[in-house]
C-alpha cells in the first residue's frame, strides 16, 4: 500500500457529503483507512457505497455528547490508533440578524459548530497516536463580519482559536493541530446560503479573485497537507482555502 497516509487510521465528522466526504475520498486514496461520521442514514449509506471496504461509517451527530461516546467506543473497539482527527462537521441557520436570533438558533449552530468540535477532540485525542494530526475545519467567516449569520462566524472564530490551545496542550504527545478555513465551496451549504440562485452564485464568485466558487476536493487537499508529513513543520496554523477572497 503506497501514499502519503498509508496504513493510517482517519477519522472524519460530518463527512457523508459536501467537504467532509472529498476528504475521506483523497485519504482512502492515499493509503488510509477512515471513520466517517454523519446524521442521515440514506447519505450514510450511499457515501458507504462509493468509498468502499476502507470506509466505517457511524450514524453519529457531533452536537449530541452520547453520539460522540459511541464514536469513541467504536474508534476504541477497531483496536488501532487513530493517526489522522479532521473535525468537519458544522451547520448554519437561514440569515438571521443578533437581534432576531431565538436561544434555539443560537443553540442548533453552536452545539455543533464549536460544542461538537470541541468534545470530539476531547473523546477522541486520548485515542490518537503520539504524532498525530488533527485538522479542524473553520471558514473564512470566522474573520468577517458578515450579516446575518452571527453565532456560525463566531463558533468558526472559536474553532479557529482552539486549533492554538490544542496546539500547546498537546505538544508533549507530539500531536499537532491546524485549522483550514474554506470560502465558499459548491456544497449542499453553499447552495442553501445562496437559495439555489445562479445569479447570487455569480455574485459571490465575482468577490474571489480566482473568479470562481471552489471544489470540495480543493479543500480535501488542503486537508491532506495539514494530515500527512509535508506539514510536519506546521502547527497551530491556519490555511485559508478562498480563492484569495479574504486575503485582497
Amino acid at each position: 500500500m503506497s501514499g502519503q497516509l498509508a496504513g493510517q487510521l482517519a477519522v472524519i465528522t460530518g463527512a457523508t457529503s459536501g467537504i467532509g466526504f472529498a476528504v475521506a475520498q483523497r485519504f482512502i486514496a492515499e493509503g488510509a483507512d477512515v471513520i466517517i461520521t454523519g446524521t442521515d442514514r440514506e447519505r450514510g449509506e450511499a457515501a458507504r457505497a462509493a468509498l468502499g471496504a476502507r470506509a466505517e461509517v457511524l450514524l453519529a451527530d457531533s452536537a449530541t455528547i452520547a453520539d460522540l461516546d459511541r464514536l469513541a467506543a467504536a474508534v476504541a473497539a477497531s483496536g488501532r490508533p487513530v493517526d489522522v482527527l479532521v473535525a468537519n462537521a458544522g451547520r448554519d441557520i437561514p440569515a438571521t440578524a443578533v437581534l432576531e436570533t431565538a436561544v434555539s438558533e443560537f443553540d442548533h449552530v453552536s452545539d455543533l459548530n464549536f460544542r461538537g468540535t470541541f468534545f470530539a477532540v476531547q473523546r477522541l485525542a486520548p485515542l490518537m497516536s503520539d504524532g498525530g494530526r488533527i485538522v479542524l475545519v473553520s471558514s473564512i467567516a470566522g474573520h468577517n463580519g458578515g450579516p446575518g449569520h452571527a453565532v456560525y462566524n463566531a463558533t468558526k472564530a472559536a474553532v479557529r482559536s482552539l486549533a492554538r490551545t490544542l496546539t500547546s496542550e498537546l505538544r508533549g504527545r507530539g500531536i499537532r493541530a491546524n485549522a483550514v478555513s474554506p470560502g465558499p465551496t459548491a456544497t449542499d451549504g453553499f447552495a442553501q446560503f445562496t437559495g439555489g440562485s445562479a445569479a447570487v452564485e455569480r455574485a459571490v464568485a465575482d468577490m474571489v479573485p480566482v473568479g470562481r466558487i471552489g471544489r470540495p476536493d480543493e479543500v480535501a487537499a488542503a486537508v491532506l497537507f495539514l494530515a500527512s508529513a509535508e506539514s510536519s513543520f506546521i502547527a497551530g496554523a491556519e490555511l485559508v482555502v478562498d480563492g484569495g477572497m479574504s486575503q485582497v
